[in-house]
């Protein structure tokens, strides 16, 4: 999208891969039109400011020790202030833990430098490793070959 391009309705539809009513629904909301009359274009800047707005609206920051719960849609601090730990390489972990008001599992991806301020705050776990990586494939059922 360019800022000094003017868009109709349906061109902010295909540009952005949504429906038209969509952006009708953008321009009740505030998305602002050049003017009233039709077909109502958009100018490019506009829309692009009122995308930014809406992005920064829906973000929630968690702070230290809390996961985002996509069920509750709030920043929740994990059940039993515990979390279990999987590395991911030598500067990733990866964390998991259930939400202590609805139970559904959240995750969060942090700096394995940051693990040791985050384990003041909540119970890390380091989960084993699985028990089926590196094993060989499984033999084929041989019960009904001849011997």
């Amino acid at each position: 999208m360019k800022q000094g391009t003017t868009y109709e309705v349906a061109e902010v539809a295909k540009l952005l891969g949504i429906h038209r009513n969509t952006v009708r629904r953008w321009l009740k909301e505030g998305l602002g039109a050049i003017d009233d009359r039709r077909p109502l274009l958009i100018h490019g800047s506009a829309l692009k400011a009122f995308l930014a707005k809406r992005r920064e609206s829906r973000r929630h920051t968690c702070r230290p020790g809390e996961f985002y719960c996509f069920r509750c849609r709030v920043p929740r601090a994990p059940w039993g202030a515990t979390a279990d730990v999987s590395f991911r390489n030598e500067k990733v972990a990866r964390l998991a833990a259930l939400c202590a008001s609805c139970g559904t599992p959240m995750h969060r991806t942090v700096r394995r430098a940051d693990l040791p301020a985050l384990g003041a705050l909540i119970d890390l776990h380091t989960l084993a490793p699985e028990r089926m990586n590196g094993c060989s494939d499984p033999n084929a059922n041989r019960a009904f070959e001849e011997v």
